[in-house]
């Protein structure tokens, strides 16, 4: 049996909720109920032995959740803590069991390719304590080895589960995740419209979460970083005026799909490769625009749509320069055009981008030039300004 198989996740689910003045774990979030969502980011990452710590409104927990794989464990002291469920939850774990995830109901946004991140981590390299990293800052939910069952149980309960843990920090892992959930808590009323509006705003990469995605995870070099926060400018930037003009672009979709288009730049076939990793990380729509940011088909009667604005975005920037489409395309035929197959597909290239401008101008009813000198982005300038 696998360590995979082995594993299990503890989902605390006992408190009062009394900050937010509802029952927490049965509140409606962006249409699922708050426990709901998290029972379902492990059951997408493939952990099969989910556990359900209970206490106030236990019998309505347990209604809840009876059409679902999990195990609900009552925990009679939860009026003494949040340690009183973490103790409950880990007695009830089987003895083979090699490692757990602690999960408290009110980090309710992680998503599940951050679980598998830490899975895949512990497996290649089996740690006492594996943590999400966002941008530096620990999150959860912590991955535990299983032989620290008997520590955390023996534990006085002092300062709670974090100060227990910390005392393995020697044998801890972090791991990077672009994944701001792993550290957004629901506790107040602002807590929760703040994450209902995230939800709201679709799956997308927030400009957060872009910038984590390419330094801390993918860890590109800066000049690809800088040319990727260009790029998310230009494609606002224009896409921001079509819709001014009556279009229906996604403006956030685009901006998040221009920032990470180049997030696979050291791998092969980067465009493929980083449409792979964005759809594993659950975003099939960005995962989509990033597969055609190289090579796009694009009929002059197709509409407009965010992947082609994508596409010609990256064409108006060269490095972190904002330049023409001749200087884009000539630059590339001389340092490629000596193949004339290439050179074709060069030519072709330029084509589909013109198209793309015509149409774009059409919707906008302004020039390309005229809309990012407007933005501050005119061909020949350069950006220090983060995204």
């Amino acid at each position: 049996m696998t360590l995979h198989h082995r594993r299990a996740a503890i989902i605390l689910s006992a408190g009062y909720s009394g900050r937010l003045g509802r029952f927490k774990p049965l509140e409606m979030l962006g249409g699922q109920r708050v426990l709901e969502r998290v029972i379902a980011a492990y059951r997408t990452a493939g952990v099969a032995d989910i556990r359900v710590v209970s206490g106030f409104r236990s019998e309505d927990v347990r209604t809840a959740l009876a059409p679902l794989p999990v195990t609900v464990i009552y925990n009679p002291d939860f009026d003494t803590g949040m340690f009183s469920s973490v103790l409950a939850g880990i007695d009830s774990l089987p003895a083979e069991t090699g490692s757990f995830f602690i999960h408290p109901v009110d980090i309710p946004l992680v998503r599940p390719h951050s679980l598998t991140r830490l899975m895949e981590a512990f497996d290649a390299k089996p740690s006492e304590v594996v943590y999400p990293l966002f941008d530096d800052s620990r999150g959860h939910p912590p991955l535990v080895m299983g032989r620290l069952k008997s520590a955390i149980v023996a534990h006085e309960g002092n300062g709670g589960l974090r100060t227990l843990l910390e005392r393995f920090d020697d044998g801890a892992v972090e791991i990077p995740v672009a994944d701001e959930g792993v550290l957004l808590d629901l506790d107040t009323p602002d807590d929760f419209e703040h994450l209902s509006a995230r939800l709201a705003a679709g799956p997308i990469l927030n400009d957060r979460e872009c910038r984590v995605l390419l330094e801390k995870v993918c860890r590109l070099p800066e000049a690809v970083i800088d040319h990727c926060r260009q790029v998310a400018r230009v494609a606002d930037a224009l896409a921001g005026a079509v819709n001014a003009g009556g279009g229906g672009l996604d403006t956030a979709l685009v901006r998040s799909a221009a920032y990470v288009h180049d997030a696979a730049r050291l791998e092969r076939d980067h465009a493929r490769a980083g449409a792979r990793l964005l759809k594993a990380m659950g975003f099939p729509e960005m995962a989509a625009i990033i597969a055609v940011h190289m090579h796009i088909d694009a009929s002059a009667n197709a509409p407009l749509d965010e992947a082609q604005l994508v596409y010609f975005a990256d064409k108006r920037v060269s490095g972190d320069t904002v330049v023409s489409i001749a200087q884009r395309f000539e630059a590339k035929l001389q340092k490629y055009g000596g193949d004339p197959a290439v050179g074709a597909k060069i030519q072709r290239q330029h084509q589909t981008a013109l198209m793309i401008q015509n149409k774009l101008e059409g919707l906008a009813g302004q020039t390309v030039d005229g809309i990012l000198k407007h933005a501050g982005l005119a061909s020949g300038r350069r950006s220090c300004e983060a995204s």
